[in-house]
């Protein structure tokens, strides 16, 4: 959370920061002037975080690191999203307060007069439909109960909105702005929000990451309504690290599927496992769609949540099928186990004995100490539940995949009890 707050905020910050060595609110004693300032502001404001939004939405690999993982980066997608939902209606209430002002000269003030001011009416005309149309797709991934089908077929289309407001952006950006660090900051991602349009509208997102896959068998666990299946995967396949996820086509109509890998990689028999609850429209379905022989593509790694840090002890907390990233990584213990002390906390409210078998089978070959709650009869895990197992809690990192409620609530008690706050690691799993 904190990464993605210092990120929406560094990147607000610099947008407004460099605007204000061009502008302010109120300049020249005008009638329009106040409004003019507020006018610019929020539109460059807009454009902007969608330009970032877009950038995020490829999928690009070198902002992993900087930003704690994919999950981390479409949290921040989101936030981008609605700050340029806000920014935009802002800009929208505000505009009738005056046009673009004037200030530059030479050459600029030139091309302004000769190739702007023509494309100024068209600038103005197609920007509210396209407006109210993004407005309507941001809603529409806001709104979770609207099917993810429909989610994804519609936040694709977004792109072609974005580029009619692109355009809007630069034409009607004030004059002066071009010979201003503004000017060049705004169109700088203008491109980059605009490659990231062709980008994504020509099928190149995860293009280098992508490889054919074939189900070679699956175990469904009705108590559970749950789906452990595992793919062949070909050579092109990179290899990936316990705690990863990747995201899964089987249906071109349905569109890629995030899960989260539950093996550990071993490049003599290439096949990637995953574990899947069954709860939305694709995922309700899961048996058909991960039939044995059916083909799929499946694009990754991705993620960093990956169980690196330097500290004697981690406890692991995985709520419901939250426990797939540590499943995958006492997968890999068995085989290359760790001086570490871990501990790992599965808390479920539904039962399945052979599931449970093949976890205790998994942590005892792992050598990871299990502490195993079922809700109903054991009642809520809690961070004090916690701490009495593990009475060496201050020297540990924690490790949690499960509902973000859950995880919040358990972070907070942490913190409060001192634990530093790198020191809780957890999963943004959430997409939308």
């Amino acid at each position: 959370m904190i990464r993605t707050l210092i990120a929406f905020s560094l990147f607000v910050g610099v947008i407004v920061g460099v605007w204000f060595l061009a502008d302010s609110l109120f300049t020249a004693a005008s009638a329009t002037a106040p409004n003019d300032g507020f006018t610019q502001i929020s539109g460059i404001l807009s454009t902007a975080m969608m330009c970032f939004a877009i950038l995020l939405a490829i999928r690009p690999r070198f902002l992993e690191p900087a930003l704690n993982g994919l999950d981390k980066m479409y949290r921040l997608h989101k936030w981008l999203g609605v700050g340029a939902l806000v920014t935009g209606v802002a800009h929208w209430l505000i505009k009738t307060g005056g046009g673009p002002g004037k200030g530059a000269s030479g050459l600029v003030d030139v091309a302004t007069q000769t190739v702007i001011e023509t494309l100024r009416g068209p600038a103005r005309g197609v920007a509210q439909p396209a407006m109210f149309i993004i407005f309507a797709f941001i809603a529409v991934a806001l709104i979770t109960k609207i099917p993810y089908r429909l989610f994804a077929k519609t936040h694709y289309l977004i792109a072609i909105p974005f580029l009619v407001l692109a355009f809007h952006s630069v034409v009607l950006l004030k004059a002066g702005y071009w010979a201003q660090p503004i000017g060049w900051l705004t169109l700088a991602l203008v491109a980059i929000g605009t490659l990231g349009v062709f980008y994504s509208l020509l099928g190149f997102i995860g293009v280098g990451s992508k490889v054919q896959a074939t189900v070679e068998n699956s175990a469904y666990y009705p108590e559970l309504r749950v789906l452990e299946a595992n793919l062949k995967v070909d050579g092109a396949w990179r290899g990936h690290k316990p705690g990863q996820f990747a995201f899964i086509t089987t249906n071109k109509k349905e569109g890629a599927h995030p899960f989260t890998i539950a093996t550990a990689w071993n490049p003599a028999k290439p096949s990637i496992g995953f574990i899947a609850k069954e709860l939305g429209d694709f995922t309700g379905n899961l048996r058909q769609q991960f039939e044995v022989g059916r083909s799929a593509k499946i694009e990754g790694p991705y993620g960093r949540f990956v169980f690196e840090d330097d500290k004697p002890c981690q406890i692991w907390v995985g709520a419901g099928v939250g426990i797939a990233p540590f499943v995958a990584h006492m997968r890999q213990l068995a085989s290359t186990p760790s001086a570490k002390s871990l501990y790992l906390f599965h808390s479920t409210a539904d039962v399945s004995d052979l599931a449970l078998a093949k976890m205790k089978a998994d942590a005892k070959a792992a050598n990871v100490t299990l502490h195993i709650l079922i809700s109903p009869r054991d009642g809520r895990l809690t961070a004090e539940k916690i701490k009495k197992a593990v009475p060496q809690w201050k020297s540990a990192s924690i490790w949690f995949c499960g509902p973000t409620a859950f995880g919040a609530a358990l972070k907070s008690d942490f913190m409060r009890a001192g634990l530093a706050y790198r020191d809780f690691h957890q999963e943004v799993f959430k997409m939308r």
